[in-house]
């Protein structure tokens, strides 16, 4: 069952609600539904950092918590990692390996996979207990459909979201509510929490029928309406803003995804988002290896080998002293003896719309001795684990464990 958001559909849409025709699930599994307060930067007490039992699908918002904590298990589980962080020839390979280890009658070759919000939603996987992070009802639904999704379990599934304290307690602070509140959900997902948690309070079990109703009489409730209408309206007066700053007037671009030799190319103008083609230095994480060992993360001739990465990350999220773009237009012209040096940092963005020529967020030990200088504090590295990639990382994000 899809789980369309009432409220753009009634008020938004104006599709007449005859038109909309639900299908009760076959499903006849029960559910027990549990809410887990822990304390943000406290990960001991963090259901999406604890060590799980085997056919368990933890998925977190971000795909930096997802990377933390399956860094943090590593040793201790046989897991899979999945999010948007990799390149492309490793996503794929790593989005087989979930499937089939996840499917109906899957290979269960992988006891647990803690991914990103990425599996959530068209992939057809089932387990036997879930994590969730604190989430909307939509994502919430979504991911609940992973669990036991072909109803095979006699014994009751767990359900659990992960919720932080301050959002437990009513406040809206720490990481997960800045999170919900830049993607522009955060006051309907606390409507939806308190909604819910009232909804299940004396109820040892519920079926995905009874879950699916109290959804629908979430939205005809009348406080968590405003909620959501809150939410909506800041979503839109976004999307208008992304608009405006890309497309000025109606028009017709030509077809200019493609490089004239065939390869991929990154429009100049989207509306899906401003991502450039990035490089980095590849660097180990608890297999024994050689921490930073003088290899990059893919071979930039290579299609399948390629990454990218959101413009705004680039260039720090606006704190100049994590500014890559920056770092690297100092640097790269001295590295790389076939660069010329870029005096405006437009013209290596520019550059970077193909995988030729992409961003470096990191350099290898080598490069960075031609010049004699540190790699940056902030910088971008393709992490390598003990069985598998890890992905994109800042190594910033690393030291805080």
């Amino acid at each position: 069952m899809r789980v369309p958001n009432y409220h753009f559909v009634d008020e938004l849409l104006g599709i007449n609600k005859a038109d909309i025709i639900g299908i009760d699930s076959f499903n006849k599994s029960q559910y027990k539904i549990e809410f887990k307060n822990f304390e943000e930067g406290e990960e001991e007490n963090n259901p999406l950092y604890q060590t799980q039992p085997d056919n368990t699908i933890v998925i977190s918002n971000t795909a930096i918590t997802a990377q933390k904590s399956f860094i943090k298990n590593q040793a201790n589980e046989k897991a899979l990692l999945f999010h948007s962080k990799f390149t492309k020839s490793d996503k794929q390979d790593l989005f087989d390996k979930v499937f089939n280890t996840f499917k109906k009658a899957g290979s269960k070759e992988y006891a647990i996979l803690r991914s990103g919000p990425i599996v959530q939603a068209s992939l057809n996987i089932t387990c036997d207990k879930m994590i969730t992070e604190f989430t909307h009802a939509e994502n919430w639904l979504q991911r609940l459909g992973r669990l036991d999704r072909f109803g095979e379990n006699g014994e009751i599934n767990s359900y659990i979201t992960a919720t932080p304290e301050t959002l437990a307690n009513g406040k809206q602070s720490g990481a997960c509510a800045r999170f919900l509140n830049q993607s522009h959900c955060l006051q309907s997902a606390k409507a939806w929490y308190e909604f819910l948690k009232d909804k299940i309070s004396d109820k040892p079990s519920i079926s995905i029928s009874e879950v699916y109703q109290i959804y629908q009489d979430f939205y005809k409730d009348e406080k968590s309406r405003e909620a959501i209408e809150q939410d909506l309206i800041t979503a839109l007066k976004k999307s208008v803003e992304v608009i405006n700053a890309k497309v000025m007037d109606p028009v017709s671009f030509p077809n200019k995804n493609k490089a004239k030799d065939g390869k991929p190319k990154i429009k100049k103008n989207s509306l899906r988002g401003d991502n450039r083609f990035v490089q980095m230095a590849v660097m180990n994480i608890g297999n024994d290896k050689e921490q930073f060992p003088n290899q990059y993360a893919y071979d930039e001739k290579d299609d399948q080998g390629n990454l990218t990465m959101g413009v705004e990350t680039i260039c720090g999220n606006g704190v100049s002293a994590k500014n890559l773009l920056a770092f690297m237009a100092k640097k790269h012209h001295n590295i790389k003896e076939e660069a010329k040096k870029a005096y405006k940092d437009s013209v290596l963005l520019g550059e970077a719309r193909t995988p030729e020529t992409p961003i470096y967020l990191s350099y290898i030990p080598e490069d960075l001795k031609k010049v004699e200088t540190k790699p940056s504090p902030y910088a971008i590295y393709y992490a390598q684990g003990i069985n598998q990639a890890i992905g994109a990382i800042s190594i910033s994000q690393i030291q805080e464990e």
